[in-house]
């Protein structure tokens, strides 16, 4: 019997914000995997160049290749770690538009886990909107997520200032790889 392969995990930053508090808790989980031998890809939506979603989700936009390459990485990842803010109570706008831009073919099955930062006071509200749209998606979220209230002081020199938020963000990026692991197993 070969050794099975390690599950590819994709983190998808939807901040952006320079400096965002989600997209270096992003790279931090990233980097937790990569060093647990998991092969890792890393989208910045700051870096892509995507239209405004028009609800046609099979639209090719042959002059856009960057919803190719969003689709072509979530379709190769057996997980996917979704990071970004959370504004006026819900998903910021840049990750709920990528989102959208995918389809069933790209994301059913797949176990996800999220990360969002927030202005003020802890809240679920984006975390809950995430799992809805998973959910939708016929998809897998972790029971473990991310908030970080107060986030432009959580991350001072791009460090967590409390050691506990740092632990809970490679627990979550760990639990990802470990489903995505455990579901593939399953369905092989």
């Amino acid at each position: 019997m070969s050794p099975r392969r390690p599950p590819r995990i994709l983190g998808l930053g939807g901040s952006m914000r320079p400096d965002s508090t989600s997209q270096l808790l992003l790279r931090r989980a990233i980097t937790v995997l990569e060093g647990d031998g998991c092969p890792t890809a890393l989208l910045d939506l700051r870096e892509l160049d995507l239209p405004f979603c028009n609800g046609d989700k099979r639209e090719p936009w042959p002059s856009r290749p960057d919803v190719k390459l969003l689709r072509e990485e979530v379709r190769a990842a057996d997980g996917v770690i979704l990071a970004g803010p959370e504004y006026h109570g819900t998903i910021g706008g840049a990750l709920k538009n990528a989102l959208d831009l995918l389809d069933f073919e790209h994301v059913e099955g797949k176990v996800f886990g999220a990360i969002c930062a927030l202005g003020g006071r802890s809240n679920s509200n984006a975390l809950n909107h995430l799992r809805l749209v998973v959910r939708w998606y016929r998809a897998w979220m972790v029971p473990e997520q991310v908030a970080v209230p107060q986030a432009r002081t959580a991350m001072p020199g791009g460090v967590p200032a409390d050691p506990e938020l740092g632990a809970r963000v490679d627990e979550l990026a760990r639990s990802v790889a470990r489903a995505a692991a455990l579901l593939r197993a399953g369905s092989d």
